[in-house]
């Protein structure tokens, strides 16, 4: 039935061609999609813009550093919480100062972890060949001040955004989560002078 519709369909003059024959030239034409779809210019563009291998090295990269971060900061919320709750028991606005100081401190020791974990990836990959250069290229592209006279090799130079953008990420993250500890250390010292002695009237 199909092969008496495709004779149907034929056009005139031309021979007609079996089943077999049509869905070989179309699978034939389908195969050739892909390999046009790629050679379309806005795609070589953006290719060039953007290329896989940053992509795909630099996303997993960032993945990693957010999930790092999300497990750091769940412990120094954790220890926050905990020591808050033990100095409320007897307040003291010195202890509520160490507790922030100790809080700023393990964020710092965090945002310097992941900044080690991109030099890592950068000598492993074979990126960069020196520790110091690139423990320096990730600590300056990490907190976007930039990463100076050092470039990477031709076809990554991409990844140094794909490193700020997870600075960003951290940072923000942090900056929130030190909006809580202040907010906290602060209901710390309240409680302090609400517990201070009254002075002694003069005389």
């Amino acid at each position: 039935m199909l092969d008496s519709m495709l004779l149907a369909q034929a056009p005139a003059g031309r021979a007609p061609s079996t089943l077999s024959d049509t869905l070989s030239r179309d699978a034939a034409g389908l195969a050739g999609v892909p390999g046009a779809i790629e050679n379309l210019p806005i795609l070589q563009h953006l290719a060039q813009v953007i290329p896989a291998a940053d992509v795909a090295f630099g996303g997993g990269m960032l993945l990693l550093i957010v999930i790092i971060h999300a497990a750091g900061v769940r412990l120094v919320t954790d220890h926050v919480a905990h020591r808050t709750r033990v100095i409320m028991l007897r307040p003291r606005i010195w202890r509520a100062d160490v507790l922030m100081a100790s809080s700023v401190f393990m964020l710092l020791a965090l945002h310097l972890a992941e900044t080690v974990v991109w030099a890592s990836s950068l000598v492993y990959g074979g990126l960069v060949a020196s520790w110091r250069a690139a423990g320096f290229f990730a600590g300056n592209t990490y907190t976007t001040v930039g990463y100076g006279n050092f470039v990477l090799a031709p076809g990554w130079e991409m990844l140094a955004p794909i490193i700020a953008i997870s600075g960003l990420f951290t940072f923000g993250w942090s900056g929130s989560v030190l909006v809580d500890i202040v907010a906290r250390c602060q209901r710390i010292k309240d409680a302090a002078a609400g517990h201070a002695p009254a002075p002694k009237p003069a005389g």
